[in-house]
């Protein structure tokens, strides 16, 4: 072969520079290569695996949570005609033969209720809970327990844990004093 075919055919003629071979990888190269990309896919499916799991026990917790508090809404409009059964028993006269008959429909859907997990707040003669509590007046009585509930003017009630209204109370609050600050304020150094 001349100089001008071999000048040709490594592209010396044409302006190219001739392109470098990329290095040969041997076989234990190769191995260590594809082990190394082999271990990081087994790590993003074992991510994603984990990430699936998370999403499924995610959305397996909100199916329970709604079918566990799927009663929430019927139970808020229970407690208004709960408050009107109360209060017609309440002005009810006790030898009024009505009376009897509203108790025991109170008495009815008070045991119905507690069997779906709706329970009545027990909130008089209680430290006040704002959690619980809602307190509708505040009232001062040496005789009674600082911050005790000593009535209750709303019935609060729960379902399962969650509050469904909380329990409208009268709360009984010693009067605390007021530490004495100076009249002039703060005096400054003379």
């Amino acid at each position: 072969m001349s100089k001008e075919q071999d000048a040709t055919a490594s592209g010396a003629t044409t302006g190219e520079t001739p392109q470098e071979q990329p290095p040969v990888e041997t076989h234990s190269e190769t191995i260590a290569r594809l082990n190394g990309e082999a271990a990081k896919l087994k790590h993003e499916l074992l991510l994603a695996r984990a990430d699936f799991e998370n999403a499924r026990r995610r959305i397996e917790k909100q199916k329970q949570d709604e079918l566990k508090y799927s009663a929430l809404p019927l139970a808020r409009d229970l407690a208004v005609v709960l408050d009107n059964l109360e209060l017609a028993l309440n002005h009810a006269a006790q030898d009024d033969p009505m009376r009897q008959g509203v108790a025991m429909v109170l008495d009815g859907m008070m045991k119905t209720l507690a069997k779906f997990n709706i329970e009545r707040i027990q909130a008089k003669g209680t430290k006040f809970n704002p959690s619980l509590h809602e307190a509708l007046l505040v009232t001062s009585d040496i005789n009674q327990p600082d911050d005790m509930v000593v009535s209750e003017g709303r019935a609060g009630y729960l379902l399962h844990d969650r509050l469904i209204r909380p329990a409208g109370v009268i709360v009984n609050r010693h009067p605390h004093q007021a530490e004495e600050a100076p009249a002039d304020g703060p005096k400054s150094p003379e």
